[in-house]
């Protein structure tokens, strides 16, 4: 155990020392989406319902153009392996490029099921409060694609530290204007559940100038930024690098985004109070999957070093090193769930019809942590060696050929409702790691390096 210790310290160390930062800034996103629920909330379950459908729809089209984006990281941190970071910041303008387009895509596709909410098949409230607060926080969408074009970039560097500072920052002026706008404050009028749509959306807007302004005239990014800017024939010439890795992840994250989302749509189909458990419980579960996300991002980015060296060995060990990681983290988050799960749900201040149905889907959430975090580290890893195709077809296969279709069979024909539809995602995710380790390893004992 020791030598095997000796062997992976360093790996470790390389990837928590990465990881860390990135973690810190994923909880600060997700939980904007925590104070979001915690505090609409106290507004009533309707209120706590509508919200969570509305920011399920959100990030189920936020996949799709999330997805292209992360290209950027592992594209800047191949040049970092090739000795070539300052190749970097030309990728860094064509994801900017690229971010426009996303936003008009994402932008007319969420307009159109905003005025059209009641295809979905909610209850009156819902219909009612949904597509009220999306009309306002679908205006984040540019801000939100920039300041992930930045970070990625910084991420990419290996300077990961930026973004976190950047994105806690924006947590904290968030949960500020929160406070005031949900609930009124001296001569500002209380707003209720839109006025957690419009500190989503001023809080975005804020990251977004912050993280430009860094990548710009921060003295740390000289290094990195030619003083001369890049013509836009260059920055054009690196556009198609962008779509050819970004459009295959965003399939992936679609397709694991879009089956958690739909599965909240399904849920609505039960009613108010089972949204709402299902709401808290997932956003519960969010946390942990954000902090196992950023574990397997550092793992990326050291992979992706370890491509552009041409090291199969590098990849094989940072690989090793971050299933280790992933392993010991989840256990841990699956006794918590366990141990913990009624004084979690508690902190959400959740009316007392809603909490005995959120109890056991925190049993659920602890069953399906190991599995998730194996999954999200198989999948940035194979983003690393720039294995993307199989990365999305593993992915569409787990959630949309056994996760969905066994969600409706077991919550709607079996009528086991949130429960049912919970066992089907749980299911899907062990699928999607089993075959995403599968995939990783038979791939990089194939690289043809030295």
């Amino acid at each position: 155990m020791r030598a095997l210790w000796s062997q992976y310290r360093i790996f470790v160390k390389d990837i928590f020392q990465l990881s860390y930062p990135i973690i810190l800034g994923q909880l600060g996103l997700v939980l904007m989406g925590v104070a979001d629920t915690i505090m609409v909330g106290r507004l009533g379950k309707e209120a706590l319902a509508g919200v969570n459908q509305a920011n399920s729809l959100f990030f189920m089209t936020s996949g799709l153009t999330f997805g292209v984006l992360f290209a950027v990281s592992t594209l800047v941190s191949i040049k970092v392996g090739e000795k070539q970071a300052k190749g970097g910041f030309i990728i860094y303008r064509a994801g900017l490029v690229v971010s426009l387009i996303l936003f008009a895509f994402q932008f007319g596709i969420l307009s159109i099921l905003t005025d059209n909410f009641e295809w979905l098949r909610q209850t009156a409230a819902v219909n009612e409060i949904a597509p009220r607060y999306l009309k306002i926080v679908n205006w984040s969408i540019l801000p939100m694609l920039v300041f992930l074009t930045a970070r990625q970039f910084t991420d990419g560097l290996g300077h990961t530290k930026v973004s976190m500072v950047l994105t806690l920052a924006g947590l904290v002026v968030n949960v500020l204007l929160n406070a005031i706008l949900i609930y009124g404050f001296w001569f500002i009028p209380a707003m209720g559940y839109e006025g957690a749509a419009w500190a989503t959306l001023i809080s975005r807007i804020a990251m977004m100038l912050a993280a430009l302004w860094y990548v710009r005239y921060s003295k740390f990014m000289k290094a990195y930024v030619p003083k001369i800017m890049p013509k836009w024939k260059e920055v054009w010439k690196e556009t198609p690098g962008v779509w050819k890795m970004g459009v295959p992840i965003a399939l992936q994250t679609f397709a694991e985004w879009a089956c958690f989302s739909i599965s909240g749509i399904m849920v609505g189909w039960y009613g108010e109070v089972q949204v709402a458990a299902h709401a808290v419980a997932l956003n519960a579960a969010s946390v942990t999957y954000m902090v196992a996300s950023g574990i397997g991002m550092a793992g990326s980015i050291l992979v992706g070093n370890g491509y552009g060296e041409k090291s199969t060995l590098k990849i094989r060990k940072v690989a090793h090193a971050t299933f280790i990681l992933m392993v010991i983290f989840e256990l841990i988050n699956a006794l918590i769930f366990v141990v913990f799960n009624r004084q979690i749900a508690g902190l959400y201040g959740v009316e007392p019809a809603v909490m005995p149905l959120i109890l056991p889907l925190f049993l659920l959430a602890a069953v399906f942590q190991v599995s998730d975090g194996i999954q999200a580290a198989a999948m940035s890893l194979l983003r690393g060696i720039k294995d993307v195709f199989w990365a999305s077809m593993i992915s569409v296969f787990s959630y949309w050929v056994v996760s969905m279709p066994l969600s409706y069979y077991l919550g709607e024909v079996l009528q086991k409702q949130v429960y049912g539809v919970w066992t089907g995602f749980t299911v899907g995710l062990l699928v999607a790691s089993i075959l995403g380790v599968y995939r990783f390893y038979q791939k990089s004992s194939k690289l043809l390096f030295v």
